[in-house]
């Protein structure tokens, strides 16, 4: 196998990673209840729109707008063959690294939730573990972002469309700081640009889900990393 190496997208990711780590240092040392991230999630919290407020409560509950949304994605992609199914490794692919940093960070930073800091009442029930960085965002970015390379518009907008409304319900709803999304944003970004800059992590992914999820593809379903 061939450990050749995205120079390019390497780079990036690695700015990202950085970024990513110095807003880390900035919560740890600054604390979430700043008042400008205050300032924002109650510029969220507090302007409810009716109109929004069952999709955005119903979304941001547990995994409905994370897993329950973006595994049917990933597993069309996968059985729509061809440039699709290179993209549905993409993601799972980022997804595996966005799993394992995203819980890590819980374990080993502990920010508390908005709503144990404010005393605020969220519209959902959460558990009282570390709000940073937020999960959901993590993992629906790194999804968008996947779709955002590698997918036409038509199909990569509505993506990115469900991702953001998400993230913003996770403010909304009272369950995450502004900070949280955005360092689930950095985080997921950078992940998907790390898999970009390392096809052969890529290629053992695709040999993976090939093997889980039945051969049904054809010659030209190849483990290309190229789009």
């Amino acid at each position: 196998m061939n450990f050749r190496v995205e120079r390019k997208h390497l780079y990036i990711a690695l700015m990202l990673y950085l970024l990513y780590i110095l807003l880390t240092i900035y919560v740890v040392t600054s604390g979430e209840g700043t008042s400008l991230n205050t300032y924002l999630f109650f510029a969220i919290f507090n302007n409810k729109l009716p109109q929004l407020t069952p999709l955005l409560t119903v979304i941001s509950i547990d995994d409905y707008g994370r897993a329950f949304f973006w595994i049917p994605v990933a597993l069309i992609l996968w059985y729509s063959g061809g440039r699709y199914r290179r993209v549905s490794v993409l993601m799972v692919s980022a997804f595996m690294i966005s799993l394992i940093l995203g819980e890590l960070m819980k374990h080993v930073l502990y920010e508390p939730r908005p709503f144990l800091v404010l005393h605020i009442v969220p519209l959902i029930h959460e558990q009282p573990d570390s709000s940073y960085p937020s999960g959901h965002a993590l993992i629906v970015s790194t999804g968008a972002y996947s779709a955002i390379m590698t997918l036409p518009w038509y199909i990569s907008l509505p993506l990115t469309a469900e991702a953001l409304l998400v993230s913003y319900g996770r403010i909304y709803v009272g369950v995450h700081w502004p900070l949280d999304v955005i360092a689930g944003w950095l985080l997921g970004i950078a992940n998907v640009e790390l898999v970009l800059a390392l096809p052969w992590y890529y290629e053992i992914v695709y040999i993976i889900m090939k093997k889980l999820l039945g051969r049904l593809s054809y010659r030209h379903d190849c483990p290309s990393t190229n789009y």
